[in-house]
């Protein structure tokens, strides 16, 4: 597909993009049939939409030790003599654990009971590379059953008839279309901030560039035929007379003038966490938002870098959910967040982490069941240095699943996972 073809999907800073990798079958396999029912589902939004799932990647490796401390555990300072966080500067939140300091502005959330803590997170036969760990948690895949590359989300929208086919069901304001919205029968939606190029990153990671200019080649070396061309540019401006609904949402929240909210000032995570506000406030039909972080491959002098990111994470998601609780939006939304791995128990040589296995998610929300959810993994009986799991990630997506999106999480997961009993 040519620059100026992709162009004409960018219209207000949305593009309009068919899942994942599998856009060019897409559109080549049964485009002229699909019409109809694309155009269908945008004009028609999905029956009870009012319950909303943000999904949020901490991008490198979040890790789960100096996230979520275990303060009264000696061996904790011993492995992490120069970056382990002093006790009395943890934000306790019960006896044994506590919070980095700079996560403290999530405690008006925690207090309220609307922040569950999951520790122990992982899976089994752990991948120490950030790409496929990562591939493993967009796909829920462990044990590579799956015959298609289809994401978890995906699978969800496939379950659902009303969202299968409306572009506006998963909305990414990460740049680049996450894998777990990926499918090729699918379609959803990429916004761009204003950036011209949806395919464009910041992320500087060699090996991340690799992989992302391989997936622009597919978009890029004319596999779409030129017979189908009038239909991409039919479809994306019909829709995106739907980005009206996205230009109304935007106004919609602009009228509101809401001032209890406040986001941190240049910081793209912030932005995007009050764009998904704004949308979710203005009226917008998107069931799943997706953001991304990056940052966390701490591998040398992890102390401030880590601490700077989670800072501008709490300040991002209090300021998200007081900008919905000031509507009475906050029951409608659950805040879901997670990394493709953890780190290693011990400090390196570089006052850093190196890749390890379980890691913490945080669930968010007002209809959340707060606390602490999970056996946090032993500092002394460790697997070759690394934290050995206690709760299968797909346990948490089960219990978003089956407890607030009213899907079918045997199916979606293709087995069945006891919910943690989050929501």
């Amino acid at each position: 597909m040519s620059d100026q073809t992709r162009r004409e999907f960018l219209h207000n800073g949305m593009t309009f993009v068919a899942m994942g990798i599998g856009m060019p079958a897409l559109f080549m396999e049964a485009a002229q049939a699909r019409t109809s029912n694309v155009l269908s589902a945008i004009n028609h939004p999905a029956v009870g939409s009012d319950k909303i799932l943000v999904l949020v990647e901490f991008a490198g490796g979040n890790d789960g030790l100096n996230t979520v401390i275990p303060h009264m555990d000696p061996a904790y300072q011993k492995l992490r003599p120069r970056i382990g966080i002093r006790k009395s500067d943890v934000v306790q939140i019960d006896n044994k654990l506590g919070l980095h300091p700079r996560l403290k502005p999530l405690m008006e959330l925690y207090e309220k009971g609307h922040m569950s803590v999951v520790t122990g997170v992982g899976y089994p036969n752990p991948n120490y590379s950030h790409f496929e760990s990562m591939d493993i948690w967009q796909l829920a895949d462990p044990a590579h059953q799956l015959k298609e590359r289809v994401g978890w989300i995906a699978r969800y929208f496939n379950e659902d008839g009303h969202l299968k086919t409306n572009p506006l069901s998963g909305l990414t304001l990460s740049g680049n279309m996450p894998l777990a919205f990926a499918s090729e029968d699918i379609a959803a939606s990429v916004y761009t901030q204003g950036q011209e190029d949806p395919f464009t990153s910041t992320n500087k990671d060699r090996e991340y560039q690799a992989r992302l200019a391989a997936r622009r080649a597919l978009y890029t070396k004319g596999t779409v035929a030129n017979s189908h061309l009038d239909f991409i540019r039919k479809v994306g401006q019909h829709a995106y007379t739907n980005t009206a609904e996205i230009r109304t949402a935007l106004a919609n929240y602009d009228r509101m003038a809401n001032k209890a909210a406040r986001y941190p000032q240049y910081n793209e995570f912030a932005s995007s966490m009050e764009s998904v506000a704004k949308l979710i406030l203005g009226g917008l039909s998107t069931r799943v938002y997706y953001v991304s972080v990056g940052g966390f491959d701490t591998h040398a002098n992890q102390p401030y870098q880590h601490g700077a990111l989670l800072g501008v994470i709490a300040e991002s998601i209090v300021a998200f959910f007081r900008d919905l609780e000031s509507q009475g939006r906050d029951k409608d939304v659950v805040l879901m967040s997670f990394s493709e791995f953890g780190r290693r128990a011990e400090e390196n040589d570089s006052a850093g982490t190196d890749h390890g296995t379980a890691s913490v998610m945080f669930v968010m929300g007002g209809a959340v069941k707060g606390g602490v959810h999970g056996l946090y993994p032993s500092l002394t009986d460790l697997k070759d240095g690394d934290l050995k799991f206690t709760t299968d990630f797909r346990r948490v997506y089960a219990n978003v699943l089956d407890g607030w999106l009213g899907a079918n999480s045997e199916k979606v997961l293709g087995g069945k996972y006891e919910p943690v009993g989050l929501v």
